[in-house]
């Protein structure tokens, strides 16, 4: 299939619903970008102190009117404004997106936005893909390389203005490193040079937390909470509760504070507005949120919005 930059390609446009029709189609061409890392402001002037005229969602679309060092002039749902720059996905960094159907089967790869496309592949429930650009009904995908279109409504992105529902589960992994003499790192970061929390030999257990092509955030059976190598570690068919857990909050759009909601949606109503580098207990983990303790009040915090 061609490739497409998305610099020179606009949003996608939704003709009708998934289920209620097959077509859709691609808008004019413009720069553009991808909000990754959270609920990204969208503000008036370019400053962290200037009116907020909207919030959107990571794989959120934006067309971005002028490019700046530290902020970029975009526009997106209708309004102009200005969003930071470091928050904007670009051609150049990935995002990726969890495939989420109701069926068990799996999600159409296809090469044209329309139930009518030709199906090049397809990603089995909870699999991962990389997105390009994501759309109202289509969203352009690339699988292992393949580039193709996937049914947005059925790709689970960062914080979301849906229902957001959290699990407590995750996929069972098993550390499977090439010689049993050997120890797989436990790292603070998804990097080689990161700090060695831990060590574990074969056959240990690990309840992944988030899934990645290099690296996997998991929990391992003792309750610790890093980042291993995909590649050592063997998924089975089984999930796992996920123990209870410590976190800090932070704020990526640069803010002093996080929104403590009574559920797990950015409609929900908000319980308390809480400081940067407050410490929560995470009793429910999920990718768009997590249920959580806060000195004996449950609630929901953006998953975006912790780090642990």
């Amino acid at each position: 299939m061609k490739h497409i930059n998305i610099k020179k390609l606009a949003g996608l446009t939704a003709a009708a619903t998934m289920l209620l029709s097959t077509t859709a189609a691609m808008a004019k061409t413009a720069d553009s970008a991808l909000v990754q890392g959270g609920a990204l402001n969208l503000r008036e002037t370019a400053s962290l102190s200037a009116k907020v005229l909207g919030q959107f969602p990571t794989g959120t679309l934006v067309e971005i009117v002028e490019h700046g060092e530290t902020w970029h002039k975009v526009e997106v749902g209708g309004k102009s404004g200005y969003m930071m720059a470091k928050f904007l996905n670009t051609a150049e960094k990935e995002l990726t997106a969890v495939v989420r159907t109701n069926t068990g089967i799996g999600l159409n790869l296809r090469e044209e936005p329309s139930m009518s496309g030709s199906i090049i592949t397809s990603v089995k429930n909870g699999g991962s893909v990389t997105v390009l650009q994501k759309g109202t009904v289509w969203s352009r995908v690339s699988v292992d390389g393949t580039e193709g279109f996937m049914s947005t409504a059925f790709l689970r992105f960062g914080s979301s203005t849906g229902s957001g529902s959290t699990s407590s589960t995750g996929k069972i992994a098993v550390v499977t490193n090439p010689k049993e003499t050997q120890v797989l790192n436990l790292r603070q970061s998804p990097s080689l040079d990161a700090k060695v929390l831990d060590y574990y030999y074969n056959g240990t257990e690990v309840t992944i937390l988030k899934a990645g092509s290099t690296w996997h955030k998991v929990q391992v059976e003792d309750g610790k909470i890093g980042y291993m190598m995909a590649k050592f570690l063997k998924v089975t068919e089984g999930t796992a509760e996920v123990k209870p857990f410590q976190a800090r909050l932070i704020n990526v759009n640069g803010g002093s504070y996080v929104n403590f909601r009574k559920g797990a949606s950015l409609s929900s109503g908000v319980i308390a507005r809480l400081p940067v580098g407050s410490a929560v207990t995470v009793i429910e983990h999920g990718t768009d949120w997590c249920k959580v303790d806060v000195d004996g009040t449950v609630g929901y915090i953006s998953t975006w919005f912790m780090n642990w």
